[in-house]
């Protein structure tokens, strides 16, 4: 009979509940369409999803059409799917954002000069 730590079971459970998560999450497909609403929320349809973990200027403020702009290239680079998470205080979806099975994450979506400052 093969036995396993309880660590390791728990580590595999999550590794399985993860993987079906993301597998049964909303994907932005079957007639759904999404664009960048500004630099760090999504409008799919009628649903406004705040993207987990992004931070940029909001659309009146120095740089927000830019990060509109980068957040809307990155989304129309493969499927999209939305692992949503709850709501935010302004009844926006949150939620966690894939591309082609890659998270949508802060480094993803900065401008490149700042990308080339971090690696000096």
């Amino acid at each position: 009979m093969c036995s396993i730590s309880r660590e390791t079971f728990i580590i595999a459970a999550r590794s399985i509940l993860a993987g079906m998560a993301v597998a049964l999450a909303g994907a932005a497909s079957g007639g759904e369409r999404c664009s960048a609403f500004d630099g760090t929320t999504l409008q799919c349809g009628r649903e406004r999803v705040r993207v987990e973990g992004l931070h940029a200027p909001t659309l009146n403020e120095p740089g927000g059409p830019e990060a509109r702009s980068r957040l809307d290239r990155r989304i129309r680079q493969g499927e999209l799917v939305i692992e949503r998470q709850g709501r935010d205080r302004f009844g926006r979806t949150l939620g966690r954002i894939y591309v082609n099975g890659k998270r949508i994450t802060q480094l993803d979506l900065e401008p490149k000069a700042r990308q080339a400052s971090r690696r000096s």
